[in-house]
């Protein structure tokens, strides 16, 4: 059984236990994420409100005296010198965006990010590219493991490909996109994601090592995916980390709020699960 939602703030947000579907108010959020070593908050990329509650729970952690770590899926390792002149406040967001060529290198609007950059900067984060170069990531969709050269090898972080339920997930998810696909093409797309979740995995990981007190993964909701995305990898590689998630579910309104809630809950799609009571899409 879950609870009806109930909005809280002017851009209102309905907040539930992943596990039991019982309501939250933004504080208990709040509390939660602030028990956790690394708190990954999900989204879908050209959703807004997506993007505002990922500021709030950021500037919510901001603690003068907790060392804090911000990373993205949005950049790769070749960004983070970037990002650390925006974090030590040589670049502001927007000379930032400007001096990496942001539209190219993700492609969605920089105004949904910038005020999460501007709430990681005020919190005085240190700030992290966590994803692996794309071009690493495509060699490794259209040449396979196999055929990839030393130096490629070399940049990928440990891979753990046999997580039967993962991929079962992750078929299924592709399958459901209608794109006619060979096992054999389904199969060097899920080694793909695993090598785009295992790079953020070991970014978080690596934070925590190098003393961060807590790691926020800002990524999309499919890497979140049941805990055996990100969390589950950063789990394998630190053992004892506590983990949160928090993912927004998208497609909810009035008349399927309760079914679409009890799915994520029986699915264990999220620690914790948001409904924004207004979603909007960006016109790309």
């Amino acid at each position: 059984m879950v609870d009806t939602p109930r909005f809280e703030g002017a851009t209102a947000y309905a907040y539930f236990d992943g596990a039991t579907g019982a309501s939250l108010t933004f504080d208990d959020v709040a509390a939660r994420a602030r028990a956790a070593d690394v708190v990954v908050l999900g989204e879908q990329h050209d959703q807004a409100v997506h993007h505002e509650l990922q500021r709030r729970v950021v500037a919510a952690l901001a603690a003068p005296n907790v060392r804090l770590t911000v990373g993205f899926e949005m950049l790769s390792w070749g960004y983070q010198g970037a990002l650390d002149r925006l974090a030590s406040g040589q670049l502001d967001p927007d000379a930032f965006a400007a001096e990496i060529d942001w539209k190219k290198a993700w492609g969605f609007p920089f105004e949904l990010y910038r005020p999460i950059f501007q709430a990681a900067v005020a919190a005085q984060a240190r700030l992290a590219a966590l994803n692996a170069p794309r071009e690493l990531v495509r060699a490794v969709r259209q040449k396979g493991l196999a055929s990839l050269s030393a130096e490629e090898l070399r940049q990928l972080p440990d891979l753990d490909l046999g997580d039967e339920l993962h991929r079962a997930w992750f078929a299924g998810v592709f399958a459901s996109g209608g794109h006619p696909a060979t096992a054999g093409e389904v199969e060097a797309f899920y080694v793909a994601q695993v090598v785009w979740d295992e790079s953020m995995a070991d970014g978080a990981a690596r934070a925590l090592a190098d003393g961060a007190e807590q790691v926020i993964v800002i990524a999309g909701a499919g890497h979140v995916a049941r805990g055996r995305g990100i969390p589950q990898r950063v789990e394998r590689r630190r053992p004892g980390t506590r983990v949160v998630s928090v993912v927004p579910l998208t497609g909810v309104d009035g008349d399927n709020a309760i079914d679409r809630l009890r799915q994520a809950v029986v699915n264990g799609e999220a620690d914790i699960l948001v409904v924004p009571r207004f979603e909007r899409e960006i016109d790309l």
